[in-house]
């Protein structure tokens, strides 16, 4: 799933320009110029937090963040907003 809009439609996620998320609710991040994901708040994301096998570098947990729903438990691949496929 794309980790903006949480779809599984298909586009270049690292561009996603979508501000809500597959079923029109608010999407929490966006695409920063650069083609960071960064949240609500401007703090950049993990990219590979919000793949499927997660990020297991411990130097930046504080960047472990869903994309889709801001818990810490899990990315964007898991979280419970995301488009079923």
């Amino acid at each position: 799933a794309c980790a903006i809009c949480l779809g599984w439609f298909l586009h270049d996620i690292k561009v996603c320009t979508s501000s809500t998320l597959w079923d029109g609710s608010e999407a929490l991040s966006k695409c920063s110029v650069d083609s960071r994901i960064i949240n609500q708040k401007g703090t950049i994301l993990c990219f590979d937090w919000q793949c499927p096998n997660g990020c297991e570098s411990l130097s930046h947990s504080s960047k472990h963040e869903c994309s889709g729903c801001g818990s810490k438990s899990h990315g964007a691949q898991s979280c419970p907003r995301g488009l079923k496929d």
